[in-house]
């Protein structure tokens, strides 16, 4: 490379992070004036001052002419070690090739909710969110930025790294069927805790009650709902008769009363007025007699009085749901023993899960459950299909208590420490087996534990959560099903699972490795907008309706299965301080990938002084 393209290369690599230091500059000519004009004679003692007359007029005595003192090599020594201790002292910098850290973690959430229709010229709370969040990038420069989308394409977060200050392009919020509680808020609040360092940016709908933490910001265009929808349909087929379940509920503001009409291939096959009042919950079962249909839409609508128009409604995309009648719909859930009501709640947000309780000394037969849960019972002798036991009692398959005692022994790999509240906690070097399906359910940092009871596992088994010396999570086959066993319990005792986002993420994706699609019973299925559909590489469409897939098969589009659309509270707008910590940031990760050149500088500066005693001598 030329010498030309080489200093034209570290000019754009190089900055200077004291740059008024470089004032100190004008001392290099100083000392180079000061060299040539200061007098340089010095006493000399002679005998006699006939002998300084006879030699002054020979010329071989006064000042040195300008010309001999820049030839001193002293003086050039002296101005280098003034111009890099200047130079020095000003921080030059050089900017490596390793990337910079993201200036800062935006969590945006795509719950349900952010379809809630606004007031604004956008429409939609997430357009409003969305042009809130892009607004503070710009105004902080658009810094490389970490983007996480809440829930993602599989109930998880869907995390990036952007540059440009543009997000999701408008129009693309989601929906999936597992539920985050209180949506993004305990995403954002994990971001904190492990980049405390970094502003983390919530994007949301509403602003959460909560109070937030001095790097976390909040983004919400917030407003109050006017809605009245359907919360649940569920459809049961059995013995060649169908039964149809409808849930829903309205705002105390929401307009009414509500009327019911369910129709089936083109013709109506129930309708009632009046079946939900503003303020009121519905839960009704209508017992079919005529022939299940393929496709099934169930409408809940309001009039005002004296018209045809429907009245103004927030969140209007849960006002009907489609169903169709396909194979492996539904995973029906047999409960064994005493359940924790988290565990019943994280079931119930799967979409697809019918959920019943069996007591401990009935049967439970293939046709009537997909899947068995035992809660501190052993799993039925004659049961054969996939089964999960939490808590096991006894041996269990692969599975074995070490003793009956509860402890957790202290490894390398496990560290475990008491706290005040005699929990035992388990540190993050825990392991997550990488290479199995139920690994990325567990996406958020591990729970707190309890003393748990030792348990040993054969070799056949897979170890899916902690180590060989405390197994949490085990996975097995036995009889060509899968089998689940988790060595703690979900009270509050026992850990904080239950309240993490990650819980309700872990069950969902458990059902569908438990219990795969093909494996299920038949009867009637609606997916979510943009949810994926099994066996396909493509998605629902963000249209509510009925659809055919790649296969020909039709399908239904609707939001059932959430209380999103009731969820209101107060805005919320941090921008100018989130701006401020943005560029805080910003310039700290900057400064963090330059390598700075000063100590090289104060070491030649060094061996110049070296060099220049040397000289003197």
């Amino acid at each position: 490379m030329p010498p030309a393209e080489v200093v034209r290369s570290l000019g754009e690599k190089m900055e200077f992070l004291s740059p008024w230091s470089l004032a100190g500059l004008v001392l290099v000519p100083a000392v180079l004036l000061w060299g040539l004009l200061a007098p340089r004679g010095r006493p000399v003692r002679v005998g006699s001052l006939m002998l300084w007359r006879r030699v002054l007029p020979e010329g071989a005595a006064g000042k040195p002419s300008a010309r001999v003192r820049l030839k001193d090599p002293l003086l050039w020594l002296d101005a280098a070690a003034v111009l890099l201790v200047v130079i020095a002292c000003s921080r030059p910098a050089l900017r490596t090739s390793a990337p910079a850290e993201p200036a800062a973690t935006i969590v945006i959430d795509r719950a349900a909710n952010m379809w809630a229709k606004s007031e604004s010229k956008y429409g939609f709370r997430y357009c409003d969110a969305q042009v809130m969040a892009e607004e503070v990038l710009r105004a902080a420069g658009s810094p490389l930025v970490r983007v996480i989308s809440v829930p993602g394409a599989a109930g998880s977060a869907l995390t990036e790294e952007i540059e440009g200050g543009m997000l999701l392009s408008r129009g693309t919020a989601a929906w999936t069927p597992v539920l985050v509680p209180d949506g993004a808020w305990p995403v954002a609040l994990a971001e904190v805790a492990r980049r405390a360092d970094t502003p983390v940016i919530l994007a949301a709908g509403v602003a959460p009650a909560q109070a937030a933490p001095p790097n976390l910001f909040v983004l919400a265009p917030g407003g109050e709902m006017r809605n009245g929808g359907l919360t649940r349909v569920a459809a049961r087929i059995e013995g060649g008769r169908w039964w149809l379940l409808v849930e829903a509920k309205a705002d105390p503001a929401a307009p009414g009363p509500y009327q019911l009409a369910v129709s089936g291939d083109g013709k109506t096959l129930a309708r009632q007025a009046d079946f939900l009042a503003p303020g009121a919950t519905v839960s009704q079962t209508f017992a079919m007699t005529e022939p299940p249909p393929k496709q099934l839409m169930v409408e809940l609508y309001a009039s005002p009085p004296g018209g045809l128009r429907p009245s103004h409604d927030s969140f209007p995309y849960d006002d009907a749901a489609y169903l169709a009648l396909e194979p492996a719909a539904r995973v029906r859930v047999a409960l064994l023993g005493t359940s924790d009501p988290a565990l019943r709640r994280a079931l119930a947000a799967c979409g697809e899960t019918e959920v019943m309780e069996v007591l401990p000394d009935a049967k439970v037969q293939p046709g009537q459950a997909d899947l068995v849960i035992a809660c501190g019972e052993a799993i039925p002798a004659d049961w054969t299909g996939p089964a999960v036991v939490i808590l096991p009692p006894q041996a269990v398959g692969l599975v074995r208590p070490v003793d009956d005692r509860l402890a957790v022994p202290v490894s390398a790999r496990l560290a475990v420490a008491a706290h005040g509240d005699d929990h035992a906690v388990v540190a993050p070097e825990w392991r997550v087996a990488p290479a199995h399906p139920l690994a990325e359910a567990l996406y958020l940092e591990p729970p707190r534990l309890a003393p748990v009871r030792r348990y040993a596992f054969d070799a056949q088994a897979e170890l899916l959560l902690g180590t060989p010396d405390v197994p949490l999570m085990v996975t097995w086959r036995e009889s060509g099903s899968r089998r689940l066993a988790v060595f703690f319990g979900f009270d509050e005792p026992s850990t904080d699972w239950p309240r993490r986002a990650g819980f309700p993420v872990f069950w969902s994706r458990a059902l569908e490795w438990l219990v795969p699609k093909e494996s299920r019973a038949a009867g009637y299925a609606t997916y979510c907008p943009l949810e994926p559909l099994p066996g396909s590489n493509r998605r629902a469409p963000d249209k509510l309706g009925f659809f055919s897939d790649d296969s020909g098969v039709v399908r239904g589009t609707s939001f059932i299965g959430t209380d999103e659309g009731f969820r209101s509270g107060p805005a919320r707008d941090d921008s100018q301080t989130a701006i401020e910590a943005i560029r805080r940031s910003a310039e700290a990760k900057r400064r963090a990938a330059l390598s700075e050149l000063w100590p090289y500088l104060a070491a030649a500066t060094l061996i110049i002084l070296l060099a220049r005693v040397r000289v003197a001598r």
